[in-house]
């Protein structure tokens, strides 16, 4: 009987770790139809596999993707990196949170207590103002996943390209888990000097690493076209610490 409980718990455990980053953006189509893309970065050898995922619209209405692309992460082994495409048309001019949510994140994430139970919340705020004009939403270039070394400052920049040319500013927010919510118990990973972010130029700083491990954080990216919100940009991503000698790159 305990040997079969045994068995069975670690069945739980391995169907369900595997979320460890995630992201959504959108392109205006025309009228009120927009073509969204949500990507999310997975352990390959978990049977967790998702080859659908919901994304609701956030006008009451939801939609099952169909998975379009799985390909390995150069560089990290055994992740992969799942895209997901849908298109919505939205009946008026409006705001609308754009959501997912899956169960479960990796386990052993160090600033997520029991990250193994917990899901990943992603979201993304279309703004639909017929004064301002059809939008899309930035292009994140940098894949959220990284790594960094103890004891050595830590930088990265997600990369945002915006299509229009639209302002961008960036914060930080806690990583969010079921119904949206904050996870209870998370942090900011730990820095002997400082963890921050340049609302300016995207670019996260953190001095410096304290501890190996794997940390999740949130960056949030919301667009301005004349002082005019049009977009909000949630991206949940993991950063793996190592112990090495590397220096990271400069970010000029």
């Amino acid at each position: 009987f305990y040997i079969l409980i045994f068995l069975l718990l670690i069945k739980v455990e391995v169907f369900a770790t595997h979320q460890r980053a995630a992201e959504i953006t959108y392109k205006h189509i025309s009228g009120y139809t927009y073509e969204f893309t949500l990507i999310t970065y997975t352990f390959s050898l978990s049977p967790a596999d998702r080859p659908q995922l919901e994304v609701n619209w956030g006008d009451g209405n939801s939609s099952i993707l169909q998975r379009s692309q799985k390909t390995a992460v150069p560089g990290y082994n055994n992740i992969d990196k799942n895209t997901y495409i849908g298109t919505h048309t939205y009946a008026a001019p409006s705001t609308y949170v754009v959501t997912m949510l899956d169960p479960n994140r990796n386990q052993g994430v160090i600033n997520i207590p029991n990250s193994v139970n917990v899901p990943i919340f992603i979201s993304t705020t279309l703004v639909i103002n017929p004064f301002v004009g059809p939008n899309n939403s930035p292009i994140l270039s940098n894949p959220p996943l990284d790594r960094g070394c103890v004891g050595v400052t830590f930088y990265h920049n997600p990369g945002a390209i915006d299509p229009e040319g639209d302002s961008l500013a960036y914060k930080l927010i806690p990583c969010r888990g079921d119904n949206g919510q904050n996870i209870i118990g998370y942090s900011y990973p730990f820095a002997t000097n400082s963890f921050s972010i340049d609302q300016q130029t995207g670019t996260l700083t953190w001095d410096s690493p304290a501890a190996q491990g794997e940390y999740n954080v949130a960056i949030q990216i919301n667009e301005y076209r004349n002082g005019v919100l049009l977009s909000s940009i949630t991206r949940d991503m993991q950063i793996n610490i190592l112990a090495c000698d590397n220096q990271p790159p400069k970010i000029i």
